[in-house]
């Protein structure tokens, strides 16, 4: 099927955002949205006489395996994730915004055609295999390279005002100065945040000192971000506006020696092999589904793959990670419940994860 409307939603390029906490009374309810996050809308719109509402979906961290990721789910609704995990906030909504117009835009054509569901798996059935359209091709470029584009090249460690409270934190910036992330590193964060899990620096430690720890801190951070430090680079003291400099005299005396001289670290950072492999496996050809005995796996778009009985309707679903990728299957026959699930990349994470469901591979 070639898709022939166009949802406007990707022309949104800056959704608004809405920070929420625990403690603020925006945050949406249920466990799935993490601790704090962001909430952004995507407009409403009518596509060939179908009329789509405005959603609101939630933009949050999440840590696997001690690695943390970004992830947009809709808030309200069926409360689904949209797109993929990414390593930074803008990817993982770009990636959401391309999920949500992509789908507007079937469900629109194929008002427009006047097919029905059951008409869609019975085509699904009789061997009509989905493809991928140049406007998908093009957009799944454009992603790409928005990403490509807020890709972090520099990194810094910022001190908070000793005798205000103190803390650090890690940020990251585009090349264009724009910041894409942040980390705290003298504080565990919220429940469920996981932090440096041995503990190497959170005691050693002073309030306003840029202390070999807190460069440790960082650098362990980063590479759970996907990122080192350029070859020859090294954290280096970078000069804060004249402002904080004011501000930072004013705390001097009150702090040991040396604590407020390096208020501000910096450093030049490159993506790691992984991190490169995967938006190489993100953006590139599709895995490989191996062969189930008794049943079909068909493509319904990236990263999802449909097997469709009378029975039983089963998706397997693929979602690009750092340290694996991680594969799901999903018993879509009633209430939707995941019945399998696998990290590793390419067919082997597949095959694990069909394993685990209780299929057997051909």
């Amino acid at each position: 099927m070639t898709t022939t409307a166009r949802s406007i939603v990707r022309e949104t390029v800056r959704p608004s955002y809405t920070r929420y906490t625990p403690t603020n009374g925006k945050r949406p309810e249920g466990a799935e949205y993490g601790v704090d996050g962001w909430l952004f809308a995507l407009p409403g719109e009518t596509i060939n006489g179908r009329r789509f509402p405005q959603r609101t979906y939630a933009v949050f961290q999440l840590s696997e395996h001690g690695m943390l990721f970004w992830m947009v789910r809709e808030v309200g609704g069926e409360r689904r994730q949209r797109g993929s995990h990414s390593t930074s906030r803008k990817g993982a909504v770009a990636l959401a915004v391309g999920a949500v117009a992509a789908e507007r835009e079937r469900a629109a054509d194929n008002a427009r055609g006047g097919r029905t569901a059951a008409h869609r798996i019975a085509a699904e059935q009789a061997g009509d295999r989905p493809q991928v359209c140049s406007a998908e091709a093009e957009q799944l470029e454009r992603v790409r390279k928005s990403e490509e584009d807020a890709m972090p090249v520099t990194a810094d460690i910022r001190l908070a005002y000793p005798l205000a409270g103190g803390g650090a934190s890690l940020r990251l910036y585009d090349a264009r100065g724009n910041e894409v992330d942040r980390e705290p590193l003298t504080e565990r964060g919220a429940a469920g945040r996981e932090n440096n899990p041995d503990g190497i620096y959170l005691g050693s430690l002073t309030s306003g000192a840029m202390t070999a720890g807190l460069l440790r801190a960082a650098g362990w951070h980063l590479m759970r971000y996907g990122f080192n430090y350029a070859r020859g680079e090294q954290w280096t003291a970078y000069p804060v506006s004249e402002r904080e400099a004011q501000q930072w005299a004013a705390w001097a005396p009150m702090l040991p020696d040396g604590h407020a001289a390096t208020p501000l670290a910096r450093v030049a950072i490159v993506p790691t092999r992984e991190h490169l492999a995967l938006i190489e496996r993100r953006f590139g050809p599709m895995p490989e589904i191996p062969a189930v005995v008794g049943l079909e796996f068909k493509q319904m778009g990236r990263g999802r793959w449909r097997s469709a009985t009378p029975d039983r309707v089963l998706d397997l679903v693929w979602t690009p990670q750092l340290g694996g990728d991680r594969w799901y299957v999903w018993d879509e026959t009633g209430r939707p419940r995941i019945v399998g699930t696998a990290r590793g990349n390419g067919a082997l994470g597949a095959a694990a994860a069909l394993t685990a469901a209780g299929l057997s591979l051909a």
